[in-house]
């Protein structure tokens, strides 16, 4: 089989064009995205990694695949995602109401603010995401249908499990652990 300069060239030209050109939030990362600097991946023992339910728009903290990962950091106590973002995601933590055992994470698009729902910092060596408010008592993060809460209470919820959440510096999410 023959191929011309021209017909290749064709070809190359023509598949070029044919990738959309979009904002940030519009191109996916892929399997071979590497890390950004001072990012790290944040994922649970079981291999998950934290993200919003639509991937880098604001919505639900949520557990999910590593091709669709947050990329964050700790930025004035705030969890932030600016890698995927044209503005930045923030995680905030809904606020306490009565007889709350349990708040939802969420991600929300904006600046960061202190009101952005408490306290975010890495514990350990093993860099834990811990979280704390004033009004409440963290005792750990909850999964109930892969989305993701602060625990206020020393028991799991039915339908829930608790999970541990740290950092995962590596070139790739994909990459074992």
């Amino acid at each position: 089989m023959k191929f011309s300069l021209v017909a290749i060239s064709a070809a190359f030209i023509a598949g070029v064009s044919a990738v959309p050109a979009g904002t940030p939030t519009a191109s996916a990362p892929q399997a071979t995205e590497s890390l950004g600097w001072a990012q790290h991946w944040i994922k649970t023992e079981s291999g998950q990694f934290l993200q919003s339910a639509t991937p880098w728009q604001p919505g639900d903290a949520v557990l999910g695949s590593p091709l669709t990962a947050g990329e964050f950091n700790i930025v004035s106590t705030s969890l932030v995602d600016t890698v995927h973002t044209e503005t930045m995601t923030y995680a905030t933590v809904a606020p306490v109401t009565a007889g709350a055992t349990m708040l939802k994470v969420s991600f929300e698009e904006g600046l960061i603010t202190p009101a952005s729902g408490g306290t975010f910092a890495w514990s350990g060596t093993e860099k834990t995401l811990t979280w704390s408010r004033p009004d409440s008592t963290f005792t750990g993060w909850i999964a109930c249908d892969n989305v993701l809460f602060a625990n206020l209470k020393s028991t799991v919820p039915a339908g829930c499990s608790s999970v541990t959440i740290s950092s995962f510096v590596s070139t790739f999410a994909t990459d074992s652990a």
